[in-house]
């Protein structure tokens, strides 16, 4: 015979067995893992070549390189915006005597212009293409009063050194009696070289 106690008991037992198994299958859902599930192969290392990644020019270098028309590449190491290709002068400056000798034949009675650039350099392969190839400053170049000419920097260093005092590009200078008496830093637009071209004393 099943007394009231005897069923409370049982019912009690039945009760905590519930809890009990309500807690294991809780337990098992939710809790993380003691150690970490291992990482897929394909992320356990960085790809080889991620090390020689070109970096990110920094915003004033890639807004110039945003303004550039002729192919181009940022160098990391160097910080330097390398030129792709290189711009053919035009005629009259790629038939010009070297600086040295352009001085020598200009004496004192012509101005001689010369462009000096690096075919590495890409502001100067755009200062080509925008300014030394425009249709009016070649009119202009090729009045008498002038003697234009071309230095690459990497080929005439000395010859850099020891006339103009430096081996920046791209810059553009002007000589009387194989001293400099003007000078245009950087790469400019068509107009900007005419004023300037137009501004030399006579």
């Amino acid at each position: 015979m099943t007394t009231p106690g005897t069923r409370l008991a049982k019912s009690l037992a039945v009760a905590a067995n519930l809890v009990a198994a309500v807690a294991v299958s809780l337990s098992a859902g939710c809790s993380a893992p003691t150690t970490a599930p291992a990482a897929p192969a394909a992320a356990a290392s960085a790809p080889a070549d991620a090390a020689s990644a070109p970096a990110t020019p920094p915003p004033a270098v890639q807004a110039w390189m945003d303004r550039l028309t002729v192919p181009h590449a940022y160098d990391p190491e160097t910080g330097f915006i390398v030129a792709r290709e290189v711009t053919a002068l035009p005629q009259l400056i790629a038939d010009a005597p070297p600086l040295d000798t352009a001085i020598a034949e200009a004496g004192s009675t012509r101005t001689v212009v010369v462009f000096v650039t690096a075919d590495r350099c890409a502001p100067c392969q755009q200062y080509k293409k925008d300014a030394l190839n425009d249709a009016a400053v070649i009119v202009r170049l090729s009045d008498t009063r002038f003697l234009p000419t071309h230095l690459e920097v990497d080929r005439s260093p000395k010859l850099a050194e020891t006339y103009l005092g430096t081996t920046s590009i791209p810059m553009t200078y002007a000589l009387r009696d194989g001293t400099v008496v003007a000078q245009l830093r950087g790469q400019r637009s068509a107009a900007d070289l005419l004023a300037w071209i137009d501004a030399l004393p006579q």
